[in-house]
């Protein structure tokens, strides 16, 4: 007997401890447990994630979300696991013996949701390792990221065809807060939705009040931003362009008495936890953040969100935007707005998306410094290849990331699971040592087996592509008693930027050049509609509600600072 929408109110109450489902739950919801695909468009603070988590604690089988930031799966999967909900994620945030137990638990059935990024779960043996299991769900998490016209383009979402196969073709449920009618169709064709239901909720959200004060200088927004701070009657959120403006700001307002705290991605992640954590308990009132704040962060009781100046397009100012009143009491979201402002973002739009004939140079630039470099095996230097090139350092960055796509080039930054392994035992030394079901020979047949035999000569091995029950602290150990028989020589390989394996690292790489000028046209199409609303003379709302195709409601919302003029 299948499970109902009664069913499903008794798990919200009883796991999550909400009354009853809105309208456009409710909808989603009951395709879900219908086994039909899904595409729900919902509003920041809408509910999103109860449509999929709902099911999943329903439906018999595992659910898998696919969810773009480590930061987002893991503050779910941590709500999830306080609330008792068997969850878990996989990402380069885990040591590789907590990815393999999480798999473990995975492949055990313990676990009802797991959470990962499409990359990881392309990446190395976790999909195989998925097979095993029966996957009732599939969930895309912010799925704007699948459409080069979304907010956030991800090359590893337009995959989902290799993903959805393996898993044994589960429905599919995707769901994002901002989505144009054109990201909408491409959700629908790269998930490969069939027939899908759409629910498509009001993006209004009639408790904001939206207003734009334009500045002429550095210090008249200054001073627009501490009066705006000052008559705050709650919690605020101000966005601003830069790192160094975020702490600037933060400290100007600590200065003067404001409780503030600043977040951006150049801290470590601990500060940024600790940031994040006493504002949502309230032991600071104001947090001061560039966009990599906000995503599945939900305190309710913010009551001013203000943008120190323009975002790159519409979909992250209403995102961000959306922090406020999400308990749905009148908040403000205001708008510090001069001409000026576009020169940021579009200095960002020409450095994600350089020339071809900046990305050969950078290209040459970096073969001939790892070339001359000792060893000749890198890693990168990208200040030096900067230098050499004379361009600045965001555009080499951005060439940089193109290679790094086109396979030319591997990133390592960050990533201490892995391990550089080769081989020096022979077969019959390795038979005379070691025991036929000893750890130690159980990993070396794992080693030849997800290396294809590389490790003969020598490769970098990813720790999570490991079978479970290779647990990291029990491998260092094992990889450490081979090297002492002599049968490998082993070490953490040098972090950094690397040119690739492979003819990709010294031919010219192939480089889909033109996704790439979409993206650029694309990305100053989204920039143009920023400036128009904040250029408009009519209903801001009207602005916002049309740029994503809801034309319903009246022309005046009577709450902006257009209509109230």
């Amino acid at each position: 007997m299948l499970p109902t929408l009664p069913d499903a109110e008794c798990v919200l109450r009883r796991w999550f401890g909400y009354s009853s489902l809105r309208t456009p739950q409710r909808r989603a919801i009951s395709a879900v447990l219908r086994a039909r695909d899904t595409l729900v468009v919902m509003p920041t603070g809408g509910g999103k994630s109860l449509c999929f988590q709902v099911p999943a604690l329903m439906l018999n089988g595992l659910t898998v979300v696919l969810s773009p930031l480590v930061s987002l799966m893991k503050d779910q999967v941590d709500t999830l696991v306080a609330k008792g909900i068997p969850a878990t994620g996989l990402h380069g945030g885990m040591s590789g013996g907590e990815q393999a137990e999480a798999l473990v638990r995975v492949i055990r059935g313990s676990v009802k949701m797991l959470y990962l990024a499409p990359e990881r779960l392309l990446a190395g043996r976790t999909i195989d390792a998925l097979r095993r299991v029966s996957t009732s769900l599939l969930a895309i998490d912010e799925a704007h990221c699948i459409s080069e016209w979304g907010n956030d383009f991800r090359p590893a979402y337009r995959q989902m065809q290799d993903i959805r196969g393996p898993l044994g073709n589960p429905p599919v449920i995707a769901l994002t807060a901002t989505a144009t009618p054109d990201v909408r169709d491409d959700i629908r064709q790269v998930c490969g939705l069939r027939d899908p239901v759409q629910i498509v909720a009001g993006f209004d959200r009639p408790n904001l009040r939206y207003a734009v004060q334009r500045v002429s200088n550095a210090r008249e927004r200054n001073r627009r931003l501490s009066e705006l701070l000052a008559r705050r009657t709650g919690p605020a959120v101000v966005y601003a362009q830069t790192r160094s403006r975020v702490e600037r700001i933060a400290s100007t307002l600590r200065t003067s008495g404001v409780a503030a705290v600043p977040y951006h991605a150049g801290q470590l992640r601990d500060a940024r936890r600790a940031a994040q954590e006493r504002f949502m308990r309230g032991d600071v009132d104001v947090i001061v953040a560039t966009c990599a704040f906000g995503m599945g962060v939900d305190k309710p009781n913010v009551r001013l969100v203000v943008h120190d100046a323009i975002s790159a397009s519409l979909e992250s100012y209403y995102q961000e935007a959306g922090r406020a009143g999400r308990d749905g009491a009148p908040s403000d979201c205001v708008l510090l707005y001069a001409r000026a402002d576009r020169r940021s973002p579009e200095y960002f739009i020409r450095a994600s998306s350089p020339s071809a004939e900046l990305v050969a140079a950078v290209h040459a630039a970096a073969v001939r410094q790892v070339r001359g470099s000792r060893g000749g095996t890198g890693p990168i230097d990208p200040a030096g290849v900067a230098r050499t090139v004379k361009s600045t350092p965001a555009e080499v960055s951005g060439a940089l990331t193109i290679l790094s796509r086109a396979g030319a080039i591997t990133d390592r930054r960050g990533d201490g699971d892995r391990v550089w392994v080769r081989l020096t035992g022979t077969p019959g030394r390795i038979a005379g040592q070691l025991a036929r079901d000893s750890h130690e020979r159980h990993l070396l047949r794992a080693l030849w087996s997800v290396t294809c035999g590389a490790v003969r000569s020598g490769c970098d091995v990813p720790l999570a592509a490991l079978p479970p029950g290779l647990g990291s602290v029990g491998l260092v150990n094992a990889l450490d008693a081979l090297m002492k028989a002599n049968l490998i020589v082993w070490e953490r390989p040098q972090a950094g930027l690397f040119l690739s394996a492979g003819p990709a690292s010294l031919a010219a790489p192939a480089i889909d050049w033109a996704a790439i000028d979409t993206r650029r046209i694309v990305a100053r199409q989204r920039l143009a509609a920023m400036v128009r609303y904040a250029e408009s003379r009519v209903c801001r709302r009207r602005v916002l509600l049309g740029y994503f195709g809801d034309h319903s409601g009246s022309a005046r919302c009577d709450a902006c600072d257009r209509c109230q003029a």
